[in-house]
């Protein structure tokens, strides 16, 4: 019966009666969670078909790993028996030596815990904050000299925050690696969990997003990690062919089967549908439980869009274990905080340190120096969360109706069983450790007073972009066409004056944008930063390297910020790119092309006239194009430039500049305001890894473990790309600590442009002296 179904379903692949077929193979319609279709069926089919189901020697595990690179936008994937194994993949990956300390999450299965302890290596755990997650904080106090590794997890699909535990990790030089098992396709700040930090390690566990039973996968775009990943979960088999065999390192066998591969591949192709409804779901939750009583809905870290693999609900005056009781007996999946205790006191191999016979190995190889114990009080705040902890077993199959029969249940339940009855009773979140306010607090509560000078084209933009700015307030405008001003003024509700000196006189600033042209940026810049005023000034810095290294000096002497207006920083294209040269996803970097060209008549224009412009496309389009040659490959040591002019004006209006950098990748930027780009892309990259196209729409990319090209859309306009640059000035100003663009920018800018101004004049290849002020 059984297979001459299968045989009728295989002949029916492309039927609508498929799915029927599946059904009565699997028993029926039933209600519930149904991960598998036809879709899983028909690979598996395949992968029989092929009479082979060894991973090595088959297609569908190699076409899994490869599709699910794709999906995440790296050019590794090494897929392996469980989300457990997923993560001693990634440790493997560091080779770390026995007692190296990994730090972790409190809060997570055994599974995180697991492969640091097959590696010798010790479990350090770091309390969580208001996310749930590990507060990074925590981490950083927990960093020693022994600490080789971070595990951040994402707890029920929500991302921990990423920023500040990347800027941990790469301050201490330490690998972060992301445990995303239940975290399928959660995004941070718009980038995919997994693909942050310098690993990132998947589940496919039934409970999981997507499912193959039990199964993993390990993803990066480290190049040396991702060669040991693959000998790592073959027990470091160096496959050759015939011949004496190698293997490189001691290591396990987790290799995937082709039946497990061909089912990742159906649920790949749905993950994003399943995470969407799940989302949904959680959304709506949390929307019907804002606002009651004893009751703090699932967080949500700032920034991110959770999967919501379990719905966590915090209960505080109330009996947690009857509002459990009450939610089962109506056939309400839910359990009582999640793991019970934290990991460390849920694991006899932790808290009494069983591991391997009576050796308690790893935890006495410093007996004598530092002593390991996990205990209560290890971790307050994850300790105390567990206690009132309801956590909503759930899946996609649910419907809007059902969240709905949950809340009301949980509602009346609390009602019923919350002390004090009668009585209000607080309820809202953990309470937060008590951190030391910043000196400068009250600056942004009261608003940063900020001017602009120069109000023409430019001028508008940055003030409508600091109007969009709720920490912001634009006071005061100035322009030597005092009727520009007036307006700016009457839009915005300010004061006009007609010059920059009227205006440090008779206003309190915090900051200064200056628009005006590059020929009085040095005058400009330097009375305000004189007059303790930061200043965020349009490219070029200067006109001259002697110009840029005053105004430099004067940030320096007055402590204030000199930040040059290079928008391209903060544009999506270039940080998706920036990120992946980062990982190392594109390898060793081979050479670049950057154009920057369009068909701009300049004569009659100041741009056209030296005296205010300081130089022709060189010194206008240079800026950014130099710049972002710096932000993405590294400093530019030799230039060799070439000019010409086919405009009626004194300066040149195309230029080609080829650029040595520190590392010895040679690549062009060619310029032009009288020749447009010829194609989408104003920036190619090629590596011996991976090529990459920038646009000013997305990323377009391949690597060469792909068959086919990805390309990362956009997720902003033009405008609010360019806001972005203003609001990390407002940041800046506040914190004194610019994350994105420097002090000392502007000024590498100009050396490398009059180096290719000197470059032009001898007809040959220049050094470009190095030093920022």
């Amino acid at each position: 019966m059984i297979k001459s179904l299968i045989r009728k379903t295989a002949r029916r692949f492309k039927e609508p009666i498929l799915g029927t077929v599946f059904d009565k193979l699997m028993g029926g319609s039933g209600s519930g969670r149904r991960p598998f279709d036809a879709q899983e069926l028909r690979l598996v089919y395949d992968a029989l078909r092929s009479q082979n189901l060894f991973g090595v020697d088959g297609t569908m595990v190699t076409e899994f790993e490869r599709e699910f690179a794709s999906a995440y936008g790296v050019p590794h994937a090494i897929a392996s028996t469980s989300g457990t194994a997923a993560i001693h993949v990634a440790l493997g990956a560091l080779d770390l030596d026995p007692g190296d300390e990994v730090i972790t999450a409190p809060i997570t299965d055994l599974g995180t815990i697991v492969p640091i302890l097959y590696q010798d290596a010790i479990p350090v755990f770091a309390d969580i904050d208001d996310t749930y997650n590990m507060d990074p904080a925590d981490v950083e106090r927990k960093i020693s000299p022994f600490t080789k590794a971070i595990i951040a997890v994402h707890l029920f699909g929500n991302p921990c925050d990423m920023d500040t535990l990347k800027e941990i990790a790469r301050r201490h030089k330490i690998p972060l690696i992301e445990d995303a098992s239940q975290a399928h396709r959660a995004r941070y700040k718009g980038q995919l969990v997994g693909t942050i930090g310098d690993i990132g390690c998947f589940s496919f566990q039934q409970s999981k997003h997507m499912t193959t039973g039990d199964g993993g996968m390990t993803i990066t775009s480290n190049r040396g990690y991702g060669e040991r990943m693959k000998l790592f979960v073959d027990k470091g088999y160096a496959r050759k062919g015939w011949g004496a065999r190698a293997y490189l390192f001691h290591a396990p066998n987790y290799r995937m089967n082709e039946l497990t591969g061909a089912v990742g591949r159906a649920q790949l192709r749905k993950v994003e549908g399943v995470v969407a409804r799940r989302a949904a779901l959680g959304r709506k939750m949390t929307a019907l439980l804002a606002g009651q009583p004893c009751v703090t809905p699932a967080p949500v870290t700032p920034g991110s869009d959770s999967a919501f693999w379990l719905y966590p609900v915090r209960l505080d005056g109330v009996d947690i274990q009857r509002v459990a009781d009450d939610l089962r007996a109506v056939h309400i999946p839910v359990s009582v905080g999640y793991t019970g205790k934290p990991i460390y006191l849920c694991s006899e191999s932790l808290a009494a340190k069983r591991t391997y016979g009576r050796s308690q190995w790893p935890f006495t190889i410093r007996e004598g120096v530092k002593k390991y114990e996990y205990r209560e009080g290890l971790c307050p705040r994850a300790e105390e969360l567990l206690t009132r902890l309801l956590c909503v077993v759930w899946d996609e199959s649910w419907t809007d109706r059902e969240v709905e029969r949950v809340v009301s249940t949980l509602l009346a339940s609390v009602e019923k069983h919350r002390s004090g009855k009668g009585a209000a009773v607080a309820a809202g979140p953990p309470p937060a450790r008590a951190e030391a306010a910043p000196a400068n607090a009250g600056a942004v509560a009261a608003r940063m007073r900020i001017g602009i000078v120069g109000c023409g084209q430019m001028g508008r933009w940055h003030l409508d972009a600091y109007r969009a700015n709720p920490n912001v307030e634009v006071v005061a405008f100035a322009d030597t066409a005092f009727a520009n001003a007036e307006r700016f003024a009457r839009e915005a509700g300010g004061t006009a004056y007609p010059t920059h000196a009227e205006m440090i006189a008779k206003e309190k600033l915090d900051g200064v944008s200056l628009c005006t042209v590059p020929s009085t940026h040095r005058d400009i810049a330097i009375d305000f930063l004189k007059a303790g005023v930061h200043v965020l000034c349009e490219k070029p810095l200067a006109v001259t390297a002697a110009e840029a290294a005053e105004m430099s000096r004067a940030a320096l002497d007055h402590k204030r910020l000199l930040l040059p207006a290079f928008k391209f920083r903060f544009h999506d294209e270039v940080r998706e790119a920036r990120r992946l040269i980062e990982r190392g996803a594109f390898g060793r970097i081979s050479t670049f092309r950057l154009m920057f060209g369009a068909d701009l008549p300049v004569e009659g224009t100041w741009y056209g006239d030296r005296r205010l412009s300081g130089g022709g496309v060189i010194m206008d389009n240079g800026p950014h194009a130099i710049d972002l040659v710096h932000y993405l490959f590294g400093p530019i040591t030799e230039i060799s430039a070439e000019a010409t002019r086919s405009q009626n004006i004194e300066m040149e209006d195309t230029a080609k500049l080829t650029c040595r950098l520190s590392d010895g990748t040679v690549g062009t930027i060619d310029l032009s305001w009288s020749v447009g780009v010829p194609n989408r892309s104003y920036l190619e990259i090629y590596g011996d890894e991976g090529t990459a196209f920038l646009d000013l729409d997305g990323l377009t990319y391949k690597f060469k473990s792909w068959s086919e090209w990805r390309t990362v859309k956009n997720g902003a306009s033009g405008r609010e790309e360019f806001a972005r640059q203003i609001d990390h000035f407002v940041e800046a100003m506040t914190s004194g600590s610019p994350q994105v663009v420097g002090n000392g920018d502007g000024f590498m800018s100009q050396q490398v442009i009059e180096s290719a101004y000197r470059s032009i004049a001898e007809s040959g290849r220049v050094p470009v002296v190095s030093g920022v002020k």
